[in-house]
């Protein structure tokens, strides 16, 4: 059993949260805090400084892969922003899509995908929205599975999430009803909601508490490239 942050006196709550999160999947809770990665267990790490990944063990974020260099990126902050790099990784480190250069970092905004060896890491910056700066795709790649969803489940999804990309809050997702009006289809409340139960099924989230589900699938879904 990962022992409780409580229980470890000799430990800054800080430093405590960073050793339990060393390893892909332990799960972290992320304490209070406006940045932060979603990992691809659905964790959340909050970012309160320079963050290595690699197959390391000496890195801050271990994603233990042959597919993942020893040292392979990086997420930093300078001046203000937070920027991905990779660090001369083998097989590439991709922001949305975008391989990133070895030595050219590109910025991070809100809801912005970080793929290193196959794993994605969802960057969260809800304070940080209008930022002019944009990173355009060069060179695509697939998503993990783009086919999963069909195309009203792709709707569906689409609506639910589409505030929280847009800054809103998780705790203020649209209601069944919601997603159905703005899909043009005010009656059709229950289909919105057989669909969802067949998403959360695919998304492996149908076990969650009813009051989790939405949230967690909004982290699925961009971690997927469902949004």
């Amino acid at each position: 059993m990962r022992p409780s942050l409580d229980r470890l006196p000799e430990l800054s709550r800080e430093k405590a949260t960073a050793r339990v999160g060393r390893f892909l999947p332990t799960r972290v809770t992320r304490v209070a805090g406006n940045i932060w990665l979603t990992l691809p267990d659905g964790s959340e790490y909050e970012l309160t400084g320079p963050l290595t990944v690699g197959r390391s063990r000496e890195n801050d974020l271990v994603i233990p892969s042959n597919a993942v260099s020893r040292t392979h990126a990086a997420v930093v902050e300078r001046e203000g922003r937070w920027y991905v790099e990779d660090r001369g990784s083998y097989n590439g480190t991709f922001l949305n899509g975008t391989r990133v250069n070895p030595g050219t970092p590109l910025p991070l905004r809100h809801a912005d995908r970080i793929e290193i060896g196959g794993e994605a890491l969802l960057f969260s910056w809800p304070a940080q929205l209008r930022d002019p700066e944009s990173t355009e795709p060069l060179e695509e790649i697939a998503p993990s599975d783009p086919t999963q969803l069909s195309s009203f489940q792709r709707q569906v999804v689409q609506c639910l999430c589409g505030p929280w990309l847009a800054g809103a809050s998780l705790e203020s997702l649209p209601s069944n009803e919601q997603i159905a009006a703005t899909l043009g289809t005010p009656g059709a409340t229950g289909t919105v909601k057989a669909a969802l139960r067949r998403i959360y099924a695919k998304a492996g989230l149908s076990d969650q508490p009813s009051h989790a589900k939405r949230r967690a699938l909004c982290r699925v879904a961009r971690q997927r490239g469902w949004v």
